[in-house]
């Protein structure tokens, strides 16, 4: 993996059960290889922010909403003791299918709060895998 450019994260939103009409309710999971590895106690700090890029008919009442997310991971690698801290940024688009009986006039998106960490496999102290899980609401009128 080559730090000097941007590698995409894996972003699945997954929508929550019983969630069939507006609002919908959709838990966002970010994935991202980090460049350094993170102490698993010292959670980066990632806030990120979500925004409508438009909606589109995919099929008789099925709707897919393009949905961007912007942030920055701040994060101190391991064994730096917080004074060389590293940032990466995430700048994606990705989709989030809808159903609606009617031609929607608007589609709107509030973002809850984030929930972040390193995921390490057992008796490991460091690792790159950083994840990061945000609720969403998706409006559609």
């Amino acid at each position: 993996m080559s730090c000097n450019k941007a590698n995409s994260a894996k972003i699945t939103p997954e929508l929550a059960a019983g969630s069939v009409a507006s609002p919908y309710f959709v838990q966002v999971n970010i994935s991202q290889r980090l460049c350094n590895p993170v102490c698993v106690d010292e959670t980066p700090v990632f806030a990120p922010v979500f925004s409508i890029k438009g909606y589109a008919e995919v099929g008789t009442g099925q709707y897919v909403a393009t949905i961007h997310v912007e942030g920055i991971i701040s994060y101190n690698p391991c064994g730096s003791c917080g004074c060389c801290s590293k940032q990466q940024n995430i700048s994606q688009d990705f989709t989030v299918p809808f159903a609606s009986t009617a031609a929607p006039t608007s589609v709107t998106i509030a973002a809850g709060t984030s929930v972040n960490a390193i995921s390490a496999t057992a008796c490991q102290k460091c690792s790159r895998d950083f994840v990061s899980e945000t609720p969403i609401t998706l409006t559609v009128a």
